[in-house]
C-alpha cells in the first residue's frame, strides 16, 4: 500500500494541480488492471490456435499500443506536465470510443453514450470548462465519423453532450470553490493555532516563572486526579522530589501520611476541587501543619480541565493558635476560682454570716454579686471557647428527659421575659420520645444562650421554644422571638466568635460576642446543624437539628460488653 500511495502521489507545490494529478494516476491504475487483463486473455484465446491468434492478433496488439501508451501519460503526468497528461488521455479515451466499434454504432448507436466518459472527465482532470471544449472535440469526430459514411450528423445526441458538459462544469466548479474555500479556513486556522501556540508559550513561560518564585506549594491535577504540574516549593513541604510528584495520583501523593479522617478530606477536596470554608483544609504532614485550599480549571466554554491546589507551611501559625488556646484556657480557669470566692463571701455577707449589714451594704452587695456573675459567664465562655478551638472539649452523652430540660431554662429566663412584659412559652410535640441521647449539660447552654438572647433583644411580644422531630433520625428546637431581627448581612457572620450582629446593641446589652459563636461550634460537635431565619423589625428564628442517636453514644454502646 505503501508503494501504491507513493506511485499515486504527484510532487506539486499547487494544491489543485496536485490533485487532478493523483486522480488521473488512480484512472490510469484502474485502466492498467483492465488492458493487463485484456492482454492475458488475449494470451489465453491465441494459445489454443493459429486461426483465433489470426483473428484476435490486430486486437491484442491495439491493447499493447493502449498500455504503452498508459505508461506513456502516467510517466508525463509523474515527472513533466499534469495538463499534458490528462489531455493526451483524454485524448486517448475519445480516438478509443471513435475506433473500438463501426462507424455506424458510434455515430448512432451502442458506442455513442461512451462519449460522455471524456466530456465529464475534462471538468475534473483539467478545468470546469474543459468540459464544453471536450463536449466540442467529441461533437467534431462524431460530425466526422458520420460525414464519412453518408451520415446526418446526430444533432440532439451533439446537444445532450453539451448538457452533460453543463451539469460538469456546475459540479466542478462548485468542487473548486468549495476546496478553495476550505483552504482558505485552514490556513487561517493554521495561522490561529501558530497564534494560541505562542500565546500558549508566552503564558506558560509567565506562569512557570510565578510558579517557581512563589512560596507556596503548588500541584496541577488533571481531571483523574494525576498530577501533571508541580513547583519547586511543594518539594520542600512534602519532602518529595518535584519529579515524583508529577505523575502520582492523589491516593499515593497523600499516602499514609496523613491521618485517616483527614486522608478522607483531602481526596474529596482534590478530586472535586470544591472547599466547605474559604480558609482551606488544615492537615498533619509528619511535623507539619499544612493547609490546603483548591479550585478547579476551566477553559472559556466552562469545561473543567483540572484542579489546582496551593499548599502553605500553617506549622508556626498553628502554633501560635495552640500557644493562644492553652493562654486562654489556662488563664480562664485561674480566673473561674477567685471569682467563685467572690460569689461566696458576697453570699456570706448578705446572708449576714459576718454580721448585719445596712440596706446600703446590701445594694452595694447585690451590684457585686451580679456584675461577678456577669464575669463568671465571661470567663466561663472564654474556657469553652478555648477548650473547642484546641479540641479539649468532650461531650458527655447520656439518657436525658427533654422535658425536664426545657423546664429547667424557661424557669431560669422567665423571671428576665415577665420583668420586660414578654410572653415566654414552650411546646414539646407528641411524636417526640420523653426520653433523648445527649449531652445535657451543653444542650442546656445552647438553649440558654438562644432564649437568653432571645429575650435580651426582644422588648415587646414574645419568645416561644418548640421541640418537634424533623424526620425519623432527628429531632429539633425552634427558639423564635418578635425582637428586633438581624440584618442579611450580619446573618453572614452571626456566628463567627466575637461578632455581633449590630455593634451599637453593645451599649444597651453587654455581652462578647461569643454566645452564637460557642452554640454554633457545640451543634457541630454533636453533629447536627442550627439555621437562622430572621428579618429586620420581625424577630429572628433559630433552629437546633440534631440526631435521635448521637453517634458518641452509637460507638459507646457498642464498645460496651
Amino acid at each position: 500500500m505503501r508503494v501504491i500511495r507513493h506511485l499515486l502521489d504527484v510532487p506539486s507545490t499547487d494544491p489543485d494541480g496536485q490533485r487532478r494529478a493523483r486522480l488521473l494516476n488512480i484512472l490510469l491504475l484502474g485502466v492498467t488492471v483492465v488492458t493487463l487483463s485484456a492482454l492475458l486473455a488475449t494470451a489465453v484465446v491465441g494459445m489454443t490456435g493459429l486461426e483465433e491468434w489470426e483473428q484476435i492478433a490486430p486486437l491484442s496488439r491495439g491493447i499493447q499500443a493502449a498500455f504503452v501508451g498508459i505508461l506513456t501519460i502516467f510517466a508525463i503526468n509523474r515527472f513533466w506536465s499534469g495538463w499534458l497528461a490528462s489531455s493526451l488521455f483524454l485524448l486517448l479515451l475519445t480516438a478509443v470510443f471513435a475506433f473500438t466499434d463501426t462507424p455506424q454504432q458510434v455515430v448512432d448507436g451502442r458506442a455513442l453514450f461512451l462519449f460522455a466518459i471524456p466530456i465529464m472527465m475534462a471538468s475534473v482532470l483539467l478545468r470546469p470548462w474543459a468540459s464544453f471544449v471536450m463536449a466540442t472535440l467529441v461533437s467534431l469526430v462524431i460530425a466526422v465519423i458520420a460525414l464519412s459514411i453518408d451520415f446526418v450528423p446526430p444533432a440532439p445526441t451533439m446537444l445532450g453532450f453539451f448538457t452533460i458538459a453543463l451539469v460538469a462544469w456546475l459540479s466542478a466548479r462548485s468542487l473548486e470553490r468549495a476546496l478553495k474555500d476550505l483552504r482558505v479556513l485552514n490556513q487561517d486556522l493554521d495561522r490561529r493555532v501558530v497564534a494560541r501556540t505562542r500565546e500558549l508559550a508566552e503564558t506558560l513561560s509567565k506562569t512557570q516563572a510565578i510558579l517557581e518564585g512563589i512560596a507556596d506549594g503548588v500541584i496541577v491535577f488533571d481531571n483523574d486526579a494525576q498530577a501533571i504540574l508541580a513547583n519547586p516549593a511543594i518539594a520542600g513541604l512534602l519532602g518529595w522530589p518535584t519529579d515524583e510528584i508529577v505523575g502520582c495520583d492523589v491516593e499515593t501523593l497523600i499516602g499514609d501520611n496523613v491521618s485517616s479522617n483527614d486522608r478522607d478530606v483531602l481526596i474529596d477536596l482534590l478530586r472535586s476541587g470544591e472547599m466547605a470554608s474559604p480558609a482551606g483544609v488544615k492537615f498533619e504532614w509528619g511535623d507539619k501543619t499544612l493547609s490546603v485550599s483548591a479550585a478547579t480549571v476551566s477553559l472559556n466554554t466552562g469545561e473543567i480541565i483540572g484542579i489546582v491546589a496551593v499548599f502553605r507551611d500553617f506549622t508556626r501559625e498553628a502554633e501560635i493558635d495552640r500557644m493562644k488556646s492553652s493562654f486562654m484556657s489556662t488563664a480562664s480557669h485561674e480566673l473561674r476560682t477567685p471569682l467563685n470566692a467572690i460569689l461566696g463571701y458576697t453570699d456570706m455577707l448578705q446572708e449576714g454570716v459576718c454580721g448585719p449589714i445596712s440596706e446600703r451594704q446590701r445594694g452595694t452587695l447585690e451590684r457585686i454579686a451580679v456584675n461577678t456573675d456577669r464575669l463568671l459567664g465571661l470567663v466561663s465562655n472564654l474556657l469553652d471557647q478555648a477548650q473547642i478551638e484546641a479540641g479539649m472539649l468532650m461531650l458527655n452523652v447520656a439518657p436525658f428527659s427533654l422535658a425536664d430540660l426545657i423546664g429547667d431554662v424557661v424557669s431560669m429566663v422567665d423571671v428576665l421575659a415577665r420583668a420586660k412584659g414578654l410572653d415566654l412559652t414552650s411546646h414539646i410535640a407528641d411524636d417526640v420520645p420523653t426520653t433523648l441521647f445527649g449531652d445535657r449539660q451543653r444542650l442546656h447552654q445552647i438553649l440558654i444562650n438562644l432564649v437568653g438572647n432571645a429575650v435580651k433583644f426582644t422588648e415587646e411580644g414574645s419568645v416561644s421554644i418548640r421541640a418537634y422531630r424533623a424526620d425519623a433520625e432527628r429531632w429539633a428546637l425552634k427558639v423564635a422571638d418578635t425582637g428586633c431581627g438581624i440584618s442579611l448581612e450580619a446573618q453572614e457572620y452571626v456566628f463567627d466568635p466575637f461578632r455581633r450582629a449590630d455593634e451599637s446593641l453593645t451599649r444597651e446589652h453587654t455581652g462578647t460576642g461569643l454566645g452564637l459563636s460557642i452554640v454554633k461550634q457545640l451543634v457541630d460537635l454533636m453533629e447536627g446543624e442550627i439555621t437562622l431565619e430572621s428579618e429586620v423589625g420581625r424577630g429572628s428564628t433559630f433552629t437546633v437539628v440534631l440526631p435521635m442517636v448521637p453517634p458518641a453514644w452509637s460507638k459507646l454502646r457498642a464498645a460496651s460488653p
